[in-house]
């Protein structure tokens, strides 16, 4: 029809408008191959590798070519097909041995990072070796804690220590945060503590091992030295932003600072590279013009480029190159490049270039939260200055010092309060928190960090070396009053706002929404408006679990009509109970539930029809098994117990990890963390043999 063929042509026109940025969709759809490998509940067979290469040929085929709409789908499968084979690819490099149950042993072992603080610290130990171990696997990486002689082994010595070796941990509920998973793209087969004294027998030779553990080495020696010299109250702070560790950063200024939204200060990212690049350029630059020879006969902006890049590529070495501070060092490289080469360089093409060799080196990177809150907060920036930049640059370059000061506040304004919404579904989703007075704090904190902090961070890389430590003084002055000021902040009333989670797909929809209201220019960006209005509705009528029971039994939550939480022990698996909280909310009830009864032989919990049991003994469980619908027990529970409509038991908590339960007037749905991950290799053996081999 005319009318249909009229709304087409002009839907096409916008799109050919921005023909220059379809290319900024690529890391998208290569990250929803991604998705896809991640989300199937079975392992692909490596003949999987395989998919992209017959989307490769019919995109390479001349009549395809001339054809865009077929050439436009195709590309955008090959994408997707290229991620889910370097997700496959990824995996299978990364394989290692899990330990599958705990182990008591002797281990010698290659100290590759060590992580301390004045209590205690963690060591990264490489190709360990066991003694009286028994059918241990020859796991390639593991991760120890302790609390004594830690400060005498460095990165590259051979230790030999006594320790208690466990499984990395599952996530605390159905959904949440795969720790192991993590463990397995980082090679580390367990996890555990030391029981006895920490033995260096020795030190790792060769070249390459050199080169391997030299970053190591340097962070640590950087971190001993802070210790050493610095108030304990601002060491972890100095060592967080010098080698990206923030191990020794005390628990309670930690959460002030997520509370007051000021954690992002912590985390080596475009923050800190854009601060230290950007003032050796200008130092260097400034330097190099007080010799007028200098200034006349060479390109001196160029040459403090150039000395710029170099210095944060020494800041990327000693960072530990987390993925945010790799995505920096991309974007901050690009700018002192095109510099180089007379270019515009900070644009979203460049962030997408930088999103699109991180997705297909780590493609795993791709889940988490530092990937996907930096590229957030970027994106959203550069769409800000996009569009306002040129008018703050007018306004600020149009007066005097006074009009650049409230030009420079007015920025930090803007960016704390984009940044911050950008990625405030990322936080809700994966913190369950968002920080009420965010805005506040940044506008307070963000300008000590950028005039006073960051400069002693780079006098600091100088002094530390020729064991100097006044810098670490004067970076603690202004560490101090960021600090108080996070502590301030986060003790106003609902500082800190724990609104639980929700679910993945809903996170998918907001950011797809938002990248297409960014990307596009004409009026079919408006087209994501109404979207995101009804996902962030969508937001209130999610339902959190009605119960959840910990992979030990020995916890369990519930959830009561009114919204509050029960937690059954104040003192068993307190990591979980934390955890809980994120999809819970931070509503704990200390008063049992009504309909909630115990007595010796365990609880009892009435929910409109169902009664729901959580025997403590064996006559307990008989009784229970002749009256409840739903049976929740720590114990084993005979196979006799067919009256409930569901039986939860040691073993099943022992193969599926936890149980999320939702409640109806006479049933209940359930979910368990290893029904929803299926038959991966990050995955426990126990369930999967089970589960998988034997499904009935």
């Amino acid at each position: 029809m005319p009318g249909q063929n009229k709304i087409y042509d002009e839907l096409l026109a916008e799109f050919r408008f921005d023909r220059t940025r379809w290319f900024l969709w690529y890391p998208v759809f290569l990250g929803g191959g991604i998705a896809l490998y991640f989300a199937c509940r079975w392992q692909p067979g490596i003949w999987w590798l395989a998919l992209p290469l017959p989307f490769l040929g019919f995109r390479l085929w001349p009549a395809v070519r001339s054809h865009p709409l077929a050439a436009g789908l195709l590309t955008v499968c090959l994408l997707i097909s290229l991620g889910f084979s370097a997700s496959l690819v990824r995996t299978l490099v990364v394989a290692a041995p899990v330990l599958q149950k705990r182990a008591v042993v002797t281990v010698t072992a290659t100290v590759l990072e060590k992580s301390m603080d004045y209590a205690s610290g963690r060591l990264l130990l490489g190709t360990p070796a066991f003694q009286d171990a028994g059918r241990m696997p020859a796991l390639d990486r593991i991760r120890i804690s302790s609390r004594s002689d830690i400060a005498t082994a460095m990165p590259g010595d051979i230790i030999r220590v006594r320790a208690v070796l466990l499984p990395p941990p599952a996530p605390a509920y159905p959904g949440g945060f795969d720790f192991q998973r993590q463990s397995y793209f980082q090679s580390i087969g367990a996890v555990g503590y030391a029981i006895g004294s920490i033995e260096k027998i020795g030190q790792e030779g060769g070249v390459l091992s050199v080169i391997k553990r030299l970053s190591a080495l340097t962070r640590s020696r950087i971190a001993n030295f802070v210790l050493a010299y610095s108030k304990e109250r601002t060491a972890g702070f100095i060592i967080a932003i010098l080698t990206g560790d923030k191990g020794a950063i005390e628990e309670g200024e930690l959460e002030d600072m997520r509370s007051s939204g000021l954690a992002h200060l912590l985390a080596i990212s475009g923050l800190h590279m854009g601060m230290i690049g950007g003032l050796i350029f200008y130092i260097m630059r400034f330097l190099l013009a007080l010799f007028p020879y200098l200034a006349l006969h060479y390109p001196i902006k160029k040459i403090a480029a150039l000395v710029a890049l170099l210095g944060l590529t020494g800041y990327l070495f000693v960072s530990g190159m987390n993925v945010s501070a790799v995505r920096a060092y991309i974007m901050i490289s690009a700018v002192f490049l095109a510099v180089c080469f007379d270019r515009r360089a900070l644009s979203f093409r460049t962030i997408a270039m930088a999103a699109l060799l991180i997705l297909l080196v780590l493609p795993e990177s791709l889940l988490t939260p530092s990937f996907q809150m930096s590229f957030a907060a970027v994106f959203a920036l550069i769409a800000l200055y996009e569009r306002a930049g040129p008018s703050l640059s007018r306004f600020a370059r149009s007066g005097g010092m006074l009009r650049r000061f409230f030009a420079y506040l007015a920025g930090i304004l803007l960016t704390s309060l984009v940044a911050g919404l950008a990625t405030a579904p990322f936080s809700l989703y994966h913190f369950g928190q968002v920080a009420s007075y965010s805005l506040i704090a940044n506008l307070m904190a963000v300008p000590v960090m950028g005039l006073w902090i960051m400069p002693w961070a780079i006098v600091s890389f100088l002094a530390i070396p020729l064991g100097l430590s006044f810098s670490l003084i004067l970076m603690g002055w202004g560490i101090d009053i960021i600090l108080d000021t996070a502590r301030e902040t986060a003790s106003w009333p609902g500082a800190a706002q724990y609104l639980g989670s929700f679910p993945v797909s809903i996170l998918i929809g907001i950011s797809l929404a938002c990248l297409w209201f960014l990307i596009w220019r004409k009026k079919i960006r408006w087209l994501a408006v109404p979207v995101v209005l009804v996902l962030f509705g969508a937001l209130a009528f999610q339902r959190a679990p009605d119960i959840i029971i910990a992979e030990s039994g020995n916890l369990y939550a519930i959830r009561t009509r009114e919204g509050s939480t029960y937690l059954s022990s104040d003192r068993a698996e307190k990591f979980e109970a934390e955890r809980w909280r994120l999809v819970l909310g931070d509503t704990k009830e200390e008063v049992p539930p009504s309909g909630f009864t115990c007595d010796p032989d365990g609880c009892l919990y009435k929910r409109e029809k169902l009664l729901i049991a959580f025997p403590e003994t064996e006559a307990g469980a008989e009784m229970d098994c002749a009256r409840a619908d739903i049976v929740i027990s720590r114990r084993p529970v005979r196979k006799s117990c067919r009256h409930p409509e569901l039986v939860i038991d040691r073993f099943d908590l022992w193969r599926q990890g936890a149980w999320s339960l939702y409640l109806t007037d006479s049933s209940a749905k359930f979910e368990t963390v290893n029904g929803l991950r299926g038959l991966r290799p990050w995955v426990p053996e126990r369930y999967r043999e089970r589960y998988f081999k034997n499904p009935g």
